[in-house]
């Protein structure tokens, strides 16, 4: 690697960090590409988690239901999302093998009919409004991601309904969530000011912020601020940043939740 692009990457890198409060109670679930950092200790049975962006890669969304035994809802109106959902809930009652890439090299799920059943599928997106909006494709083939925000600049696109999370957890019977996950194709930034704007009772947020993969040069700089001043608006919140990939994947817990956990210790 140039040793100029070595210095930078280091240097952005660091800046990951910033903020960042580290807390021995985590544990990856998931895939390589899409699972996150979350409590060890802290999700039940009692848990409800919403999984917002689903793609062709459940393994967070059915790790969490398999492990913790939780009442977890994925969300992604996406035809090939609902595809892959569908094809693995037949792999899993006919006991066959089922991975979250097409090459079947790697992540295999593991998870159990019985456990896949208490899964809902929503096939709809989430929002700061209810209505019919497009979703651009991407320019990358066989990249499963398609933005509302037309995050990857292209003139395609598909019609799909969104909805807000007030909406949704009112029909669904929901006063908090222990769990909210945001891999959204750049509308994360408008989801989280919703949230935080409705005082929505989220004790979790998981989140990537997709925007720093599609930008480079001075662009790329652009993206960390965007993504530095959505991360400040859940740190004013009262959130605490406990985790952070070097490309912003974050785990974010309520500080009140911290409490709850570290005095179990």
């Amino acid at each position: 690697m140039n040793p100029l692009k070595a210095i930078i990457k280091s240097a952005l890198a660091s800046r990951a960090q910033r903020h960042v409060r580290p807390f021995k109670d985590l544990i990856y679930l998931g895939s390589v590409n899409h699972g996150y950092h979350v409590p060890a200790s802290y999700l039940t049975s009692a848990s409800v988690c919403y999984c917002v962006g689903a793609g062709t890669d459940v393994s967070l969304d059915t790790e969490l239901a398999s492990r913790f035994n939780a009442r977890v809802f994925v969300f992604d109106p996406m035809p090939y999302a609902l595809a892959h959902f569908t094809d693995l809930v037949k792999s899993a009652k006919a006991g066959k093998k089922y991975y979250a890439d097409s090459n079947k090299t790697g992540y295999a799920y593991t998870i159990s009919s019985e456990a896949l059943a208490a899964v809902t599928y929503c096939a709809t997106g989430v929002w700061n409004e209810k209505k019919i909006v497009k979703f651009y494709v991407p320019a990358r083939d066989n990249y499963a991601g398609h933005s509302i925000t037309n995050l990857q600049k292209t003139e395609a696109y598909i019609e799909a309904p969104v909805d807000t999370l007030v909406n949704i957890m009112r029909e669904l019977g929901h006063q908090q969530l222990d769990l909210l996950k945001l891999e959204i194709e750049g509308s994360e930034y408008t989801v989280i000011e919703d949230v935080l704007a409705n005082r929505i009772d989220v004790k979790i947020i998981l989140v990537e912020f997709d925007e720093f993969h599609h930008r480079g040069g001075l662009a790329r700089l652009l993206a960390i601020r965007n993504i530095e001043k959505s991360s400040q608006q859940l740190l004013n919140a009262g959130y605490k940043l406990v985790h952070s990939l070097g490309f912003y994947k974050r785990t974010f817990i309520r500080e009140d939740i911290l409490e709850e956990i570290g005095s179990r210790y």
